[in-house]
């Protein structure tokens, strides 16, 4: 089967009540935390019935100067499922996702899509920009009170979104 054939199959939805514990098992994996995200704010991708990935994202305020934003919380699939193209399709969905609530939105958010990752290269390949200079104690309140942030091994990656200008 070829990846095309596979991308057929794949359906990338909002996730559903019976997902939660495939979310866990995925998550789990690669020991990742939900953070009190519910599990019917994650989308995921599934295959033939099987869910093989999922993905979420958050809005939140900057410390700083409060100004909203969007930030790729989570974004994962079985190991079994990787490099055929499903975490580039929970990507792109909450991108859409995130350029629909955007756009629907009365309040001013941020024109950029942050993302603080060990995997810094899924995200380049997806147009995502390392973010030079960011102080991450002023945008994230975890990184007021973590104890590893000066042996912090996350990344943090930005896209930029195309309209309703507004910086952090």
């Amino acid at each position: 089967m070829t990846e095309t054939e596979n991308k057929k199959e794949v359906i990338i939805r909002r996730a559903e009540n019976e997902d939660e514990m495939a979310i866990e098992i995925i998550l789990s994996t690669y020991f990742l935390d939900r953070d009190d995200i519910p599990h019917n704010d994650f989308y995921v991708a599934e295959v033939n019935g099987k869910v093989v990935g999922c993905a979420a994202f958050v809005k939140l305020k900057t410390l700083k100067t409060g100004v909203s934003f969007y930030e790729i919380h989570t974004i994962a699939v079985m190991p079994s499922y990787k490099g055929k193209g499903y975490g580039k399709l929970l990507l792109n969905r909450l991108t859409e996702e995130i350029e629909k609530d955007r756009a629907a939105s009365l309040e001013t958010i941020s024109d950029t899509i942050y993302t603080r990752t060990t995997a810094p290269y899924f995200f380049e390949h997806m147009e995502f920009t390392r973010a030079e200079g960011i102080d991450k104690k002023e945008i994230w309140e975890e990184c007021v009170v973590c104890n590893e942030i000066n042996r912090c091994n996350q990344t943090v990656l930005i896209k930029r979104l195309a309209e309703k200008q507004t910086q952090i």
